[in-house]
């Protein structure tokens, strides 16, 4: 119970301090007004109380060592490089894995394998590649020039960040289509899941959507 929004504040940043040795996750605290004659008088909006207020503590962040960067084929046939590093623990789960986005991500912030790399979860959620805290000495990592999946040439459109196979008969590409074709969000195939269609693509039974039918 604090007498003054000046000992609320200095509660806030005491919590802040000890948020790591509690024995439960917190991202925040929040205020509120416990005299309740003048809850009544404050009121609220249709979605919050005007007697509340949260703060939000920013996002833990953490160091480690970059050992690989794996680069994974869309159903578009975009390449998706994805940082692989030594286990931390954020926010509560093991992290170790986390998106890249590009090539220009990569080139913004010099990220090479071997580096020592700050990471934090966005939102408390999704991992996220900060910074380099210490390069070691190997070049910028640059995306491959042909698919890791069929071998083609990789192309990048002028104005597009994204690399992008363009065949049409790549294997993953096909995959990854078929996948979200059978999902529960597009046509929802009841057990049509990932290890099946591997399957199916691998006995060469299907190569386009309508395969699935025919078969």
């Amino acid at each position: 119970e604090c007498d003054s929004i000046e000992k609320a504040i200095e509660e806030i940043e005491g919590i802040g301090e000890k948020r790591g040795t509690l024995p439960f996750d917190i991202d925040g605290a929040v205020i509120k007004v416990d005299d309740f004659a003048k809850r009544e008088i404050m009121g609220s909006t249709a979605k919050f109380p005007r007697w509340a207020v949260a703060f939000k503590y920013p996002p833990e962040e953490k160091s480690t060592v970059l050992r690989e960067i794996e680069i994974t084929v869309g159903r578009t046939g975009v390449l998706t490089p994805t940082a692989v590093f030594d286990p931390i623990q954020l926010a509560g789960t093991t992290v170790s894995r986390a998106t890249l986005h590009n090539q220009d991500f990569i080139n913004e912030k010099q990220i090479a394998i071997g580096d020592t790399i700050v990471v934090r979860k966005a939102g408390d959620i999704i991992p996220e590649v900060l910074s380099v805290v210490n390069h070691c000495g190997e070049p910028t990592f640059t995306l491959p020039s042909v698919c890791p999946s069929c071998g083609a040439e990789v192309m990048r459109e002028d104005g597009e960040a994204a690399v992008r196979c363009n065949n049409s008969d790549c294997p993953t590409q096909l995959k990854r289509r078929l996948i979200h074709f059978c999902s529960r969000d597009a046509m929802d195939i009841e057990g049509m899941g990932t290890a099946v269609l591997e399957t199916l693509i691998k006995e060469s039974l299907v190569k386009t959507a309508a395969d699935i039918f025919t078969l």
